[in-house]
Formats: structure tokens, sequence, C-alpha cells
């Protein structure tokens, strides 16, 4: 098929991903290619380059007006392209209500909450030529009384590229991701210094007045921030840990974090946000209630023992990409 794949347009889709939304983008257009499919990326011009790239100029600090225009000719070079099918994985309002100017069947992934321009967007579409998918049986609840029934196709991982480790080093956990206060890193720090384990922590610096006040004062010997880390280096770390904490204080609408973790054999403590009971089970984890830095404390000694070929198994069977894959193809 010849396939046109809309991305969030103001990250480049390559590493480091700023989150897990340009790597879930990155992923598809690399596995579709890969299938055959003539697909075109309309994303951000510092893209990675092995793609048939459309660049779409957006800067990070773009304001709303920016914004719209920028996805609005991004949809109208997709009319010019003759595609078969576009997958629109923005997150932008726009695209869906743009869908009747494409001679093709048009697919939206929904990858957020119905935050208030998508979800009336949402209420609008109502065309044969336009589906939506969620990325969550979570987040398909919170989305169907205002786009209806619609397909959940949970998120695919290359295992590959997260490989499984069988030992780590006694004592050590790992936390990574955005740096803001909806993921609460700090909940982290709070249980590693209680429980007197060491932890590492990873990712991109996005509010720094945040990271100042909640993160910076904390860290020392045990308690360790190694920057934005690239996927090898990340995955290197996770397997070397004894224990993955995932501390999200919003509902996250399905947490690759998770599957990412499990992947490389790491157990996970988390709190009980959004997706996450889709993707942890009792032989991989373990779950407590949000902000509850006890529960999250006592769990720690508990998730070290389980067994971390069962972790690993977890997402060969619920998680691959080939599954996730086909499933989009199927929509298609």
């Amino acid at each position: 098929m010849k396939i046109a794949l809309l991305a969030p347009l103001k990250y480049p889709i390559r590493e480091p991903f700023h989150g897990g939304l340009e790597m879930h983008t990155h992923l598809l257009a690399r596995e579709l290619t890969t299938r055959g499919h003539e697909l075109t990326l309309f994303a951000h011009p510092d893209s990675a380059p092995e793609f048939r790239l459309r660049p779409q100029p957006l800067s990070e600090r773009a304001g709303f007006l920016a914004t719209a225009l920028a996805y609005r000719k991004a949809v109208q070079d997709i009319a010019l392209g003759g595609f078969d099918v576009v997958h629109n994985n923005s997150i932008h309002f726009l695209p869906p209500l743009l869908a009747t100017t494409l001679n093709c069947q048009v697919i939206t992934t929904l990858h957020t909450p119905p935050y208030r321009s998508l979800r009336w967007a949402g209420r609008l579409v109502r065309s044969k030529q336009h589906r939506f998918v969620s990325i969550s049986q979570h987040l398909h609840d919170t989305w169907q009384p205002y786009v209806g029934e619609h397909e959940v196709i949970h998120n695919g991982l290359d295992l590959r590229t997260w490989p499984f480790s069988d030992t780590a080093k006694e004592g050590t956990a790992v936390w990574y991701g955005r740096f803001s206060p909806e993921k609460g890193a700090e909940y982290a720090i709070a249980a590693a210094r209680e429980a007197n384990i060491h932890l590492s922590l990873a990712g991109p610096i996005y509010d720094q007045a945040y990271f100042d006040r909640e993160i910076a004062p904390h860290l020392g010997d045990r308690i360790q921030y190694l920057g934005h880390l690239n996927q090898a280096t990340l995955a290197t770390l996770i397997g070397q840990s004894e224990i993955g904490i995932v501390t999200s204080i919003w509902d996250e609408p399905f947490g690759l974090v998770y599957a990412e973790m499990l992947a490389c054999g790491t157990p996970v403590a988390a709190f009980a946000s959004g997706a996450v009971k889709e993707i942890l089970t009792d032989t991989c984890g373990a779950i407590v209630p949000k902000r509850d830095v006890r529960a999250l404390t006592q769990v720690l000694t508990t998730v070290k023992s389980k067994d971390r070929k069962a972790c690993r198994e977890r997402v060969v069977t619920a998680f691959p990409v080939a599954k996730m894959v086909e499933r989009y193809l199927a929509v298609y």
C-alpha cells in the first residue's frame, strides 16, 4: 500500500526520542517500510533520514495558530500524494476534521486522554472514511462517549532493541521518563531512599523548575541522574537494574515504559495509573496506590524476587511489534 504517516510535528522522529509517541511513530514507520509498503513520513525536518520524509517545519514553542496552520499544510500536502491510506499519529484536533478532504481511508490513533479540542473534533467526525484506534482499553473507555465504539490496538515493542538480561546488580532500581510533575519521579526517589537502594534516573528535563525543585536536591551517590539516553544505552541500564519503578500520577494512556522494563527482564513496581493493569500482572510486577510512598517502598523488596524470564515472556506474548503492525494493517 501507499501509506502517509502523519507524525506529531513538534519533535523529531529520531533518537533520543522525546517520548513514547515519537518512538511509536518511528517503530511503526520502520516496520511498515520493512514489510514493503511505500510509506511517506510527514514529520519534523530533523527526523530520521532513513524514511521517505516530507518535512513539516514547526517550532517546539509554536503557539496555537502556528501549530494549526502547520497541521493544515501537512494535510494539504498529503492530499496531493495519491495515498491509499493516511495514518494520523499526531495528537492534534485538525487532521480528523480534515479527513473528508482526503480521497482515501484515514486512521487516527488516540494516544491521549480526551482533551477539549480533540474531544470536540471526535464528536464531529462521523465519516465512513475515518476510523479511530485507542492504544489501550482504558483509553478506549474514556474516549467511547465522544467517538463511539472503535478498535483497541496495544502498543508493541521491537524486542531486539530491548534485550533480555537474566542478571542484575543487587540493590539497584531504574526510573526513566520525562521530568515533569505528572511523571512523579520524586516519589521514586523517596521510596528508593527509604528502601536504601541505588536509583538511576534518566530522561529529558521537560520542566526545569520542577527538576531543580524536586529532583536535583536529592542527587548524590545513591540517587543519580544519567541524562537523556539513547535506546541502546537505556536498555543496558534497565537490564542491569534489579527493579523498575514507574510513578506516574496521571493516568497513563498505555505506558511503554512498563513493557520496555519487562522486556529486559526487569520486574516493575508502579503506581495504579491508567492502563497499567493491562500490562503488569502478578508474575512480573506490583501495583500500589498513587502517591503512596510507604506502599511503594514495601513492594520494592518483594518485586525484585519476580522471575525475570516471566517478565520477558509477558511482553513476548502480549506486546510484540508484529502483533501491533498486523492489527493496524487489518484496520487499513
